[in-house]
């Protein structure tokens, strides 16, 4: 009796694997423009260049390229 895994992305059918694939790709694109938004207002505004905003820089910078790796594993992972 073969063991079905959760992870296993054979088994959809293809428009469920299209549909999961632009929902992961939507989420990345949002992920990366939100956190471009928030790099670009602490680089053009020198006001927000406080030491307690750096900490709000340093999220935005590692969730930008969570969002990128976020597009590589979607897009290795739903091949179509």
């Amino acid at each position: 009796m073969p063991t079905m895994n959760s992870t296993d992305t054979t088994t959809l059918p293809l428009s469920t694997r299209v549909t999961l694939a632009f929902l992961m790709g939507l989420v990345a694109f949002a992920i990366m423009l939100g956190n471009a938004v928030v790099i670009l207002a602490f680089v053009v505004d020198k006001k927000l260049r406080h030491r307690s905003n750096y900490f709000f820089l340093n999220l935005a910078i590692a969730d930008f390229f969570v969002g990128k790796l976020l597009i590589f594993i979607s897009d290795n992972r739903f091949q179509l």
